[in-house]
């Protein structure tokens, strides 16, 4: 009888990091299911909610990878994007990010807002 050793692929690292941006007061309501949307298409998990009385917006982000580099690239590029023709810029600010810290584990089962 003889044995084959078969490798096994690495388990898909896990990876974690905390955010928050300034919003304005009468756009957070519409971002938190916009953000929750793209983070379930993009296989991310977390949350994110209200701070500071409403005008800032943070939370935990948490997946592999590919995923939080595009959430990551997402997130910024939507603080950027014209609120209307004669703007030069969004009222979001640039959101802030922590280091992306190894994860032994899943934290989260998806991705949800409060």
């Amino acid at each position: 009888m003889s044995r084959e050793i078969v490798a096994t692929p690495d388990p898909e690292k896990t990876y974690l990091i905390t955010y928050e941006m300034g919003v304005p007061e009468d756009t957070v309501e519409g971002l938190l299911p916009i953000v929750a949307l793209k983070a379930e298409q993009l296989k991310v998990r977390g949350y994110i909610t209200h701070t500071h009385g409403g005008r800032k917006v943070g939370g935990e982000l948490e997946g592999r990878e590919e995923g939080l580099k595009l959430m990551v690239e997402w997130l910024k590029e939507k603080s950027q994007q014209k609120d209307g023709p004669d703007e030069k810029r969004g009222q979001m600010a640039e959101p802030r990010f922590s280091k992306w810290k190894l994860q032994s584990g899943a934290k989260y089962d998806d991705f949800f807002y409060c």
